[in-house]
């Protein structure tokens, strides 16, 4: 009710700890110091049941060209695909088919609102972007994870929820405009509201362009701008393309597109 109080997460320092029976930090037994003294002063801070903890925003530029944030994931998305609309709108693009912008709630249990969104619109054909894993840090298998690193370009994902052509179209966008990309394969799952919208309504073909991200889900997420600017115009050159194929086979008579 009275606006944003600060606070700082608590916990005993390590000289008052008993070594033989410390506890990792959990749900249960972390706090939040705002410094009060009693449950008065608390109450009076506007710090009720539900109130929200998060952490500060502190948006900054390292080294010139790399954007650190917490929430980048998937913040930055919101960002680029309004982007692409203000291309669109600027340079006075008009598609044949209708085209929908839409940024989902929910997406990390269970993608609900992707789910939402593609059984109301009922779309031909859907691109999604998302963030992937930069592999390039200390403590991460490549292996495992797969090789993708900050400012090498947006990453094409290979996945059994990806439309192999629609796919191949966005890479031809690319190839012609010459942009960078990198290819990641997945296994039964790309993580991303990229599975709702391929297994919805029959069958939608989707394909995901994601934006190499480090440190996901921590304070310190971080892009590289010229992967930011990659992925907008991947996707504006991809619209253009499909506009510019009237052939192309995955709209149905409804002739309407999602990303």
């Amino acid at each position: 009710k009275k606006g944003i109080v600060t606070g700082v997460f608590g916990w005993p320092a390590i000289h008052t700890r008993n070594k033989a029976k410390e506890e990792p930090p959990k749900a249960d037994n972390i706090f939040i110091d705002c410094g009060c003294e009693t449950k008065d002063e608390v109450l009076a801070l506007g710090v009720d049941v539900g109130c929200v903890i998060t952490y500060p925003d502190e948006f900054f530029v390292l080294n010139k060209n790399k954007f650190v944030c917490r929430a980048l994931d998937n913040r930055m998305g919101g960002f680029m695909i309004a982007e692409v609309a203000r291309l669109l709108k600027e340079n006075k693009q008009e598609l044949d088919f209708g085209l929908y912008v839409t940024n989902s709630v929910q997406e990390e249990i269970g993608l609900r609102g992707a789910e939402m969104i593609t059984h109301t619109i009922k779309p031909d054909v859907a691109i999604i972007t998302d963030v992937t894993h930069d592999t390039t840090t200390p403590m991460i298998d490549k292996k495992s994870n797969g090789d993708a690193a900050i400012g090498k370009g947006p990453v094409l994902a290979y996945a059994p929820a990806i439309q192999n052509n629609l796919r191949n179209l966005i890479m031809d966008a690319a190839d012609e405009k010459k942009i960078p990309y990198q290819k990641r394969a997945t296994s039964r799952s790309t993580g991303t509201d990229t599975d709702a919208f391929a297994y919805s309504n029959g069958g939608v073909p989707s394909a995901l362009i994601s934006l190499p991200l480090r440190y996901m889900h921590t304070t310190v997420e971080m892009v590289h701008r010229d992967d930011v600017e990659n992925v907008i115009k991947m996707i504006y050159e991809s619209l253009l393309k499909i506009e510019n194929n009237h052939d192309f086979n995955y709209f149905s008579n409804k002739n309407e597109g999602l990303f």
